[in-house]
């Protein structure tokens, strides 16, 4: 990323376009951030459907310079996350209109200083120059529970039973209080099989679970009860599991199931239950001495229940989804820079001084290894 005079960049973009005759490259963009999301993406007025027309398609790179002074090169076009953390992206979500220029567990408004109303303009800077990762990680899934083989792959709830962890002690799972993928009823049923005493819910604040317990659609009775009983923790987390904000905020909530005399079994959740869920599962999968090879397993299976993807069936897209994230959440929870030096007995120690630096006591950790055994 760089700065560069805007006025300079329009008149060299004129004249190399004008140049190129032997290949019609697709048409300059330009458009304004009209929002900035909840995550911290930044929302521009060009509709994916513009781009397309325009002769841009996902796997393109493109060039994105903003009218502040900031330029970003060579960033993907893609129609989800397939981006390491930190890296920026231009996306083409499929349930949404317009693009958005992101960092994966990032916001670009702070690295970039942007701001609603600036400007920016979109060029192609290769194409198909990253279409290989858009192959790869173009995954969609139903949100029709007659496409999945039972209430739990559908859910994505399942117990976890890595190292450690006692029977019937810890789950995790899809929402099931946010219907927007139409799976928080069949959550619900399944956590109220569980007995599930106490919930930690990663993904919104108590005014939105109050939204959604308002909706007509509304169906989950047995987390209402939960949640009025004062059992839900609700932490309204953001995406970036790196950041400092991410691991207090975190940290908080986890101290809740200690100091509030939570009870087991215990949910954790967020809206698909793969990323916010996952980490969270991984960091007390650690702390609990599981290994590197079951946590990944643990995470993987939410890949294997929305989108089919195993190690056997689909070894590249596997491998690519463990390399950009699982991989960086170990990296993160073992403090380690390299996920060849990642150890189980490193992954104890990184999980127990990651919630120790986000503000719990060392008997207090010791207290939640205790509830989890």
């Amino acid at each position: 990323m760089k700065k560069h005079s805007i006025t300079f960049l329009v008149a060299f973009l004129v004249l190399v376009l004008s140049s190129c005759s032997a290949f019609k490259a697709p048409s300059v963009e330009t458009g304004t951030i009209t929002e900035f999301e909840k995550y911290g993406h930044a929302k521009l007025d060009i509709t994916i459907e513009k781009m397309f027309n325009d002769g841009y398609e996902l796997g393109d790179t493109v060039n994105l310079y903003f009218s502040n002074g900031y330029e970003f090169k060579d960033v993907p076009f893609f129609n989800g996350y397939y981006v390491k953390k930190g890296e920026v992206m231009l996306r083409a979500y499929p349930t949404h209109k317009e693009i958005a220029a992101c960092i994966n567990y990032g916001k670009i408004y702070e690295v970039a200083n942007l701001k609603v109303g600036d400007t920016v303009i979109i060029t192609l800077a290769k194409k198909g120059g990253a279409l290989d990762t858009q192959i790869l990680n173009s995954l969609s899934y139903s949100n029709n529970r007659n496409d999945f083989s039972s209430n739990e792959v559908f859910a994505n709830f399942r117990e976890i039973t890595t190292k450690g962890v006692g029977k019937g002690k810890l789950y995790r799972s899809a929402s099931p209080i946010n219907n927007e993928n139409n799976r928080a009823s069949t959550a619900d049923t399944l956590m109220h099989l569980a007995g599930i005493k106490s919930v930690i819910n990663l993904a919104d604040s108590y005014d939105e679970i109050n939204s959604y317990i308002a909706k007509d659609d509304f169906n989950s009775p047995y987390y209402q009860s939960l949640y009025t009983m004062g059992n839900v923790i609700a932490l309204n987390m953001p995406v970036d599991f790196s950041s400092e904000s991410f691991q207090k905020d975190l940290t908080a909530g986890i101290k809740k199931l200690v100091t509030g005399n939570m009870h087991t079994p215990i949910l954790i959740h967020c809206t698909e239950g793969k990323d916010r869920a996952g980490f969270t599962s991984a960091l007390l999968e650690a702390l609990m001495g599981a290994s590197y090879d079951e946590i990944v397993s643990d995470y993987m299976m939410s890949y294997k229940n929305y989108y089919g993807i195993t190690k056997e069936n689909d070894p590249k897209r596997y491998d690519v989804i463990v390399r950009n994230n699982i991989d960086e959440m170990l990296k993160v929870i073992a403090d380690v820079s390299d996920v060849k030096d990642i150890t189980t007995q490193k992954l104890i120690n990184g999980a127990k001084m990651y919630l120790i630096g986000g503000g719990m006591g060392t008997a207090e950790v010791d207290s939640l290894i205790s509830l989890l055994k």
